[in-house]
């Protein structure tokens, strides 16, 4: 297609971005859907619902659209931490393998073919099921055959290379002229990866583990989330299980705050400057776990919301009895 049919469809593709606000749609990953809504696990149904994007028709209509409005203009490539350190993604390249293979396959799909997961066709069935398919291009039969992520061996539209490559970053989103959202394709295509197919590099198994055993991504003890406070010559006030009158804030430290060599002294900043202000605040200390994002952006949305259900719970405690408006936190 012309650049025409690009300059037509970038104005849908604007007009129906993520974000309401009409903000370039950066910060948290996008829910895991099946069906058009948010998918919750403790309501999932294996044999109904999509985990993730393991075919190109599991991708939503807003997914084809990003596909088909791609201009080949370079900007997210440019700009990827990925490519300009020799990775092997390319922002551009991935959505316009997506979208040619997504073109190329549109004759099957049309046609009412659909396979299951063990790549059995269950879509075109039935005493002429041989006759629908023999009247189906021969390249869009062919296209139908090749797995979603794979490497060359394997004839796979998007390498296992090219998909680990990307640090959720968004480079590529914010630079895109016509709002295509990149992250949300890359992440819902690992999430596939992860929870049906159990297929990802083997350094985030360790990560999962540690996450879902010991709250954070290093595998650290709980009782180590204060050990930034040593060395600071006032004492920071711990969350003990009731939240004074006085208390303004919450301060949430996050696992790399808390252990992380050179984040300790941006937590310590941050507390110095909170101390000497005078504001009231408190820590969780040990009761504080991970957020789940490094999970959520590999692909693991089950230890995601896991964790996510777990910090839901605590900060309810904390803040019981005070009103909405009343319940701060401050973050580094």
């Amino acid at each position: 297609m012309g650049i025409a049919w690009h300059r037509f469809s970038a104005f849908f593709n604007i007009y129906f971005k993520r974000e309401d606000d009409g903000g370039v749609a950066l910060g948290a990953v996008r829910p895991m859907m099946s069906a058009g809504k948010p998918l919750d696990f403790e309501e999932a149904d294996p044999d109904t619902d999509v985990f993730g994007a393991g075919k190109i028709e599991d991708f939503s209509w807003k997914g084809w659209l990003d596909f088909t409005t791609c201009t080949e203009c370079g900007r997210c490539q440019s700009q990827c931490p990925a490519w300009n350190t020799a990775k092997p993604l390319s922002p551009k390249l991935l959505i316009t393998s997506l979208r040619d293979h997504a073109y190329a396959k549109a004759p099957y799909l049309l046609a009412g073919g659909r396979k299951d997961m063990a790549g059995d066709e269950v879509g075109i069935t039935g005493d002429d099921a041989e006759a629908k398919l023999a009247k189906i291009d021969a390249l869009a039969l062919a296209e139908a055959e090749r797995p979603l992520i794979g490497g060359p061996e394997e004839m796979g539209v998007i390498d296992p290379d090219v998909l680990w490559s990307c640090t959720s970053c968004g480079a590529c989103v914010e630079q895109c002229p016509v709002d295509i959202e990149h992250v949300d394709h890359i992440v819902d295509m690992r999430r596939y990866q992860v929870m049906i197919e159990s297929n990802f590099p083997t350094e985030l198994g360790g990560m999962f583990k540690n996450l879902e055993n010991k709250g954070n991504p290093w595998g650290q003890n709980a009782k180590d989330r204060l050990a930034w406070t040593e060395g600071l010559d006032f004492e920071v006030p711990v969350f003990d299980g009731e939240l004074a009158e006085d208390v303004e804030y919450l301060f949430w430290v996050g696992c790399a705050g808390a252990f992380e060599d050179r984040a300790k002294k941006t937590t310590q900043a941050v507390a110095e400057l909170l101390h000497m202000a005078g504001v009231k605040y408190v820590v969780l200390g040990p009761e504080e776990t991970c957020t789940g994002d490094p999970a959520r952006r590999a692909g693991n949305e089950f230890i995601f919301q896991m964790l996510a259900q777990q910090n839901v719970e605590v900060l309810n405690s904390v803040f019981e009895g005070r009103e909405p408006g009343k319940r701060k936190i401050v973050a580094t």
